[in-house]
């Protein structure tokens, strides 16, 4: 089997303490035919310096003005525009990827499949294991109905994905909303339109968590609930609202747990009240803890750690 082309799409924005590991791992890969993209926004501080360092043909890099992540889908169709392989492979210029991701992924779409993804392991900026996600698999092992999954709730991490070049230019290349800070959820759901996903259960990614991370600001899934409503009425799709609902009460509870951990203690609590009206019944119990914790000012990381289940955003 002839082994195709993949360009890694590197965005970065001022990742100097970041981006010599995620060029380290693409360099580390055991599957050789590859190409790195790396679109800098404007960085201020060292990421250049340290991109400069790394002699390696396959590694192409291009700064441009800063515009900010309010048009990030400029800087990923930049690259997008120069990526040569028929592959695209996502990582972000503080992610990772682990050695074999490219060699156990490479060979997993075809003409029907456009996107494939997997698990991926969470980590801090020092490298201490926090967790892997999804902790259970076989839903999306079982999953056939990606785009109404989709709709609920944007699942795939980013530097797990690999999709078809050809596809992407047929949606327009990746996506953002008005109002969004963000290109994943309008992107795949335009490509679950027409072709198939894959969930491939390996480690595909490894997802750096650090203070910096515009995921580790406080949340708020309504500009995602309100792309979907639009995509909806765009195509003709019923909307499941009962699915809908609880997925944003999940959502306010992530976001009265980073409010927490903040100090935000009033915030979370009112966001806890809020996913308590809308979750189910396990959602519910959740809620009522973090009400409880934020009232009495504990620590509900702590106890997450212990179980295995950090923040996952």
């Amino acid at each position: 089997m002839s082994s195709p082309l993949v360009t890694v799409l590197t965005t970065t924005y001022n990742h100097e303490r970041f981006i010599g590991n995620c060029i380290r791992s693409v360099l580390a890969q055991t599957f050789n035919n590859w190409e790195q993209i790396i679109v800098d926004d404007g960085s201020t501080d060292g990421t250049a310096r340290v991109i400069d360092k790394f002699d390696d043909e396959r590694i192409r890099y291009i700064k441009q003005s800063h515009v900010g992540i309010g048009k990030l889908s400029e800087t990923y169709n930049r690259g997008l525009r120069m990526a040569r392989g028929k592959l695209i492979a996502v990582l972000e210029g503080d992610d990772m990827f682990p050695k074999r991701k490219l060699e156990l992924q490479v060979h997993s779409l075809d003409d029907n499949t456009v996107l494939s993804f997997g698990r991926y392991i969470l980590v801090d900026e020092n490298h201490k294991y926090l967790g892997y996600f999804p902790l259970n698999s076989r839903q999306y092992l079982r999953t056939t109905d990606w785009l109404r999954s989709l709709l609920v709730s944007c699942f795939i991490s980013s530097p797990t994905v690999m999709i078809r070049k050809d596809a992407l230019l047929k949606v327009g290349g990746f996506i953002q909303p008005v109002g969004s800070n963000c290109v994943d959820q309008a992107t795949y759901l335009e490509l679950a339109l027409i072709g198939k996903f894959k969930f491939i259960d390996e480690t595909l990614g490894v997802w750096v968590k650090h203070g910096d991370n515009w995921s580790d600001r406080d949340l708020d899934s309504h500009t995602f609930l309100d792309y979907g409503l639009t995509f909806c009425r765009k195509h003709n799709i019923p909307v499941d609202w009962k699915a809908i609902r609880e997925q944003h009460g999940r959502d306010l509870f992530h976001i009265g747990r980073h409010q927490l951990m903040n100090g935000k203690r009033t915030e979370a609590s009112l966001n806890f009240k809020r996913s308590f009206r809308l979750s189910s019944t396990t959602g519910k119990l959740k809620a009522l803890v973090g009400l409880g914790m934020s009232k009495a000012g504990m620590n509900f990381e702590g106890i997450a750690d212990w179980l295995g289940r950090p923040t996952e955003r």
